[in-house]
């Protein structure tokens, strides 16, 4: 018998245990590692930020999806790994032993490269401290009637992110009888055009919408230091802020750097097309936190979900050690982004579309994919009992 134990419990994981969990049994153990026992799905965050979603709605059980699976639940910070002695150090444990490795710890923004950034800007990972962050934002502005809101990204979150605080601030503001215009919003981006990584028609798309919410847009200029209440950037350029959040420039654990695995120059682990690391068998790596070797792997839920399906197989066959299979990327998928409350652009190959009735699709197919993980948990007795 195996140890396989898997270390986060982001989406390639949580989806591959739903594969896993029954014809890996005769082969190996599982165990499954992770900071929080809930894994939010972060497509969702906007509507949960608008109130539209509880927070529920928008999170994994991964207690009730290892009791599905048949998986030991350790709920732990993983300090490091020992690749030669196959152990995983959590603080305040003792060493897990494992003969197979799995890690999905995804990634979070990099609020070191830039000094003054960590102290005072909100990253939009992980989910748990940057809805503390928002709502204490939030609290701010009620309280002082007027701010100006300030986002870093020009990627599909620092869009999302800035088109629902708009939307959600304003409301809050006209609420209590004061002025909507009060607040204010810029999207600050080193690109040279926001959503450059998705259709053209799509970001031509957002344009429209940004400005026709008085959203401000400044694109070309990389934000360099952060000091309290202003960015500087790389051009001379002074942007001011009262509230400052960000979503750029993912990085990996740090811990990672000292296991000896294979990483790229961004600190994510190497694999190879199976999503075995380049530099140790039995060790894989699945979701933000996998580096392809010799291709480009958005990291994206979606590549993450469809990631899940090659794992699962890749960690029954490394237990019966059979051959593994690699994960090839599809080349388009349905690009949809939330424009705030009920409304979202769309984008598939070379048409771009939006609206209500886009946000309504893309809704069904969010709620859908969290709702297949909340049918498993009435199965978790008859798995464990089988």
């Amino acid at each position: 018998m195996k140890d396989i134990v898997l270390i986060g419990a982001g989406l390639a994981h949580a989806n591959a245990l739903r594969a896993i969990c029954k014809s890996v049994h005769d082969h190996a153990h599982l165990t499954v590692i992770t900071r929080q026992p809930r894994t939010p799905y972060s497509a969702m965050l906007p509507g949960l930020m608008a109130g539209i979603y509880s927070s529920d709605d928008i999170h994994i059980d991964v207690a009730a999806l290892c009791r599905f699976a048949g998986a030991k639940l350790v709920v732990g910070e993983v300090s490091g790994i020992d690749v030669d002695t196959r152990r995983v150090f959590c603080e305040g444990r003792d060493p897990i032993p494992f003969d197979i490795l799995s890690i999905d710890t995804g990634s979070t923004p990099n609020t070191h490269d830039v000094p003054g950034a960590h102290a005072h800007a909100v990253a939009i990972k992980p989910v748990d401290k940057f809805l503390a962050g928002f709502e204490a934002a939030r609290a701010r502005l009620l309280q002082r009637g007027a701010a100006k809101f300030v986002v870093v990204g020009g990627g599909a979150s620092g869009v999302e992110l800035i088109c629902s605080m708009e939307r959600v601030l304003r409301a809050d503001l006209a609420r209590e009888g004061r002025d909507p215009a009060a607040v204010t919003f810029t999207l600050l981006t080193r690109k040279a055009a926001i959503l450059d990584m998705f259709s053209r028609g799509l970001g031509t798309r957002f344009e429209k919408i940004l400005a026709a919410r008085g959203i401000e847009v400044i694109t070309g200029k990389n934000a360099r230091r952060v000091e309290a209440n202003a960015v500087f950037t790389d051009c001379g350029a002074v942007v001011p802020y009262d509230e400052l959040f960000r979503t750029v420039e993912a990085s990996a654990a740090s811990w990672l750097g000292d296991t000896g695995l294979a990483l790229d120059e961004r600190g994510f682990i190497e694999v190879q097309p199976t999503m075995e690391s380049t530099s140790h068998a039995d060790v894989f790596a699945a979701g933000d936190v996998a580096s392809f070797i010799g291709r480009t792997v958005p990291k994206a839920g979606i590549y993450a979900v469809r990631q899940s399906v090659v794992l699962a197989e890749n960690l029954r066959a490394a237990a019966e050690r059979a051959p593994l299979k690699p994960f090839i990327p599809q080349k388009h998928y349905l690009q949809l982004i939330t424009a705030g409350e009920h409304y979202a652009v769309g984008a598939r190959g070379g048409l771009s579309f939006e609206g209500r009735w886009v946000w309504h699709l893309k809704d069904r197919i969010d709620r859908g994919f969290v709702a297949g993980f909340k049918k498993l948990a009435p199965m978790a007795e008859m798995v464990k009992s089988a």
